[in-house]
């Protein structure tokens, strides 16, 4: 066992301590293929636990990020008692004392329950499936549509704001800290240029009403059961006061593309129209008259707004040195925007269509 393996298992252990469980025959494994936090799946005689490493930097508001979903779980629990939420919810283990975290050196730990025999997914590949996904991550904000809303803390500043990122890219611009800006010229004049869509975004969003949304809602933050069931809604890191649009652009953008967000070979991108007809007549079902007009409306917004302000996000971080975005190749973040905002271009072109597609629902 090398250095960083024994310590691993070092704090591992001191973190397992905190809990009133026998780990003293505990196998540990490493569970899902994320890219921020650390996270493994504990099994013992009895029982089975997530174990998850929350990364800080990432997320500093560790401490509020683990109430965050404590409040969640809880409310959801409660409407599931009463036959009012479908899903599994995989609950926080407190600690000796109370806690929902426990801190090891500079690090935070928590322990989850394990749903047995659930299993994540990497990508839809169905209608009915696609209409699965939306169903889920619609219950989970319709029924969280009670909670009061301000008592989330807002877990990353400015996550969806396009003003705050149209002035980080514009500040990445200015200052072209790498010498790159000669390289994507051409982009960045194109995402300054749509100043007459991001004043559309930003007017419907002060008209909004606030949910509690999950913000990131890919199909793998969902876990199923036999017959690609899903049975919970997991990984709610980024959960907090938000809008719906997003939680619904998010689902389109890692749903109905034809390309990996970081694939290079944009002139081949298509719209899958029958998975995004499949989304947004679920989505919309599932909240039925708890989703306003003017909300039915912000969908198709948000359809845009996410893979466009993702795309001057990337763009931002390959100006600034990819300081934020794990990279993987040269110029990747810059091979990431320019398939986002590929993505966003392909959305305006379907607008039309993803309109008649809505009103169908």
């Amino acid at each position: 066992m090398d250095n960083r393996s024994a310590s691993l298992h070092s704090d591992i252990d001191t973190v397992l301590n905190n809990y009133d469980y026998d780990f003293a025959e505990v196998e540990i494994a490493v569970l899902g293929n994320g890219h921020i936090n650390n996270t493994y799946k504990l099994t013992t005689p009895e029982v089975e636990f997530v174990l998850q490493q929350i990364n800080h930097d990432v997320f500093p508001k560790t401490a509020e990020l683990s109430s965050n979903a404590q409040k969640i779980n809880l409310h959801l629990q409660r409407q599931k008692n009463i036959g009012n939420y479908p899903l599994s919810i995989p609950q926080q283990i407190l600690s000796k004392t109370g806690e929902t975290y426990s801190k090891v050196g500079t690090n935070y730990w928590r322990l989850m329950e394990f749903i047995s025999n659930s299993y994540t997914l990497e990508e839809v590949e169905s209608l009915e499936q696609a209409a699965l996904v939306a169903n889920a991550f619609a219950e989970f904000s319709c029924t969280l549509s009670d909670f009061p809303v301000e008592e989330l803390a807002v877990i990353i500043e400015d996550f969806h704001d396009i003003s705050f990122r149209m002035r980080q890219l514009n500040e990445a611009v200015e200052n072209d800290l790498q010498d790159r800006l000669s390289s994507c010229q051409t982009l960045v004049n194109f995402c300054l240029d749509q100043q007459d869509f991001i004043n559309h975004v930003i007017d419907i969003s002060k008209k909004l009403p606030l949910h509690v949304t999950h913000n990131d809602t890919k199909i793998n933050n969902l876990l199923f059961t036999e017959g690609d069931t899903p049975c919970a809604v997991i990984d709610l890191d980024t959960c907090m006061p938000g809008l719906l649009m997003h939680d619904f652009g998010d689902m389109v953008r890692t749903c109905c593309s034809n390309l990996a967000e970081d694939d290079t070979n944009i002139d081949a991108m298509i719209i899958k129209l029958d998975i995004f007809s499949a989304l947004i007549q679920s989505y919309q079902n599932a909240f039925g008259t708890k989703m306003s007009a003017l909300e039915k409306d912000s969908l198709i917004v948000g359809t845009k707004s996410v893979p466009f302000s993702l795309g001057t996000r990337f763009l931002t971080d390959y100006l600034n040195g990819d300081s934020y975005f794990q990279v993987s190749r040269e110029k990747h973040n810059l091979d990431r925007a320019f398939n986002q905002i590929q993505l966003f271009i392909l959305l305006c072109e379907a607008e039309p269509e993803l309109i008649k597609l809505a009103m169908q629902a």
